[in-house]
């Protein structure tokens, strides 16, 4: 059901949601700057224009959608419905190496298909799509995941390649990389961004985004930059009650949860990794459109996963507070008062364990 749901969503992004950018001009590298110079998606869609069997295809499904499909439809399809899956999957995996119960586990998935929705099909103003938007969010999730499973830097590095040539917010990854290598014991000694394995990996990583970023600003000078620093304009929508619920739906309405009661999450890791926010905040504020809540896309694993432990650690306290007023109830006349450390803390665990089931 979870992947039937995804390819609906899929399909009704490609179908219902127009796009910002001109196929035939982003495919042949002539569209606007900074779009264009997000490269990845222009290769395969252009391959796609070019294909004979999608082209057939193309036809035969254009009799059954009225308006039309293009042979690029199917390659956005399947790449899009990647990106979601390979998401949703993270964000679970996420979850279940810091949850203590895996409560809310089959949960996660559909959480992070509402807060897909809410971030790039659920908007009033500017709703557009862009062809690098869920392919960003794919491989940010798969960087998350090679950083907490502190995989060999040398993947992290070719994913963080990848992502670059998609779109520039993989820098943020960098935060995330240097956060995780820094951790030792529940607490962030920075000292450890000094060393080779981290820092050393972290610096020439920094170093190649810049490279590409400069080249293509070179490579595309010719095209008109439509982007620009936008601090005053997002101010002044911030005074706007009617962008308040647009912009209330980044991650689904849960941010406010998330930022408020953060110090309740036991992983220290993700306690660090929801720092990046502000950064990320700071740096849409000047340079993004901050109408557009899918700027905060990428962090969707993140906050699909914080929101499920937050609301597990509730349920968990509920469920001792019931546990203990039950006992206290039965404890005048069955000595439960006397009952040993020990064995109260392992009646608790398994109490969890049934808890999980």
């Amino acid at each position: 059901m979870s992947l039937l749901a995804s390819a609906h969503l899929t399909w009704f992004y490609i179908y219902s949601i127009p796009s910002y950018l001109n196929l035939e001009r982003y495919e042949a590298g002539q569209d606007r700057m900074p779009f264009q110079g997000r490269l990845l998606m222009e290769y395969p869609l252009r391959w796609a224009h070019s294909s004979a069997a999608l082209g057939t295809l193309a036809t035969f499904a254009t009799q059954m959608w009225r308006k039309g499909v293009l042979p690029e439809n199917f390659v956005e399809a399947a790449i899009y419905l990647t990106s979601i899956v390979v998401t949703g999957l993270v964000a679970r995996e996420l979850y279940r190496m810091h949850s203590r119960t895996g409560l809310l586990t089959p949960y996660i998935y559909p959480l992070v298909l509402v807060m897909i929705a809410g971030s790039y099909c659920l908007s009033v103003i500017n709703f557009f799509r862009y062809y690098y938007d869920l392919p960003s969010l794919g491989l940010f999730a798969v960087g998350l995941y090679l950083i907490a499973r502190r995989r060999h830097p040398a993947l992290f590095a070719a994913l963080f390649v990848i992502a670059t040539v998609n779109r520039e917010t993989s820098v943020f990854l960098l935060f995330f990389f240097l956060a995780s290598a820094c951790l030792v014991e529940g607490r962030i000694q920075w000292r450890r961004a000094l060393n080779w394995r981290s820092g050393g990996t972290a610096t020439l990583l920094a170093l190649f985004w810049l490279g590409w970023h400069i080249w293509t600003l070179r490579h595309f000078a010719g095209l008109h930059f439509e982007s620009g620093p936008g601090i005053l304009i997002n101010i002044g929508c911030l005074f706007l009650p009617l962008l308040w619920p647009q912009w209330a739906g980044i991650a689904a309405y849960t941010l406010p949860v998330l930022v408020l009661f953060r110090r309740e999450l036991r992983s220290s890791e993700l306690r660090a990794w929801l720092w990046v926010y502000p950064l990320w905040f700071a740096c849409m504020m000047y340079f993004g459109n901050m109408i557009e809540v899918r700027l905060f896309g990428e962090l969707i694993p993140l906050f699909a996963c914080t929101a499920a432990l937050l609301a597990e650690e509730r349920i968990l306290h509920a469920y001792r507070s019931r546990a203990a007023a039950a006992q206290e109830e039965l404890a005048p006349g069955t000595g439960a008062d006397l009952v040993c450390p020990a064995r109260a803390k392992d009646e608790e665990e398994s109490s969890l364990a049934r808890l999980s089931r």
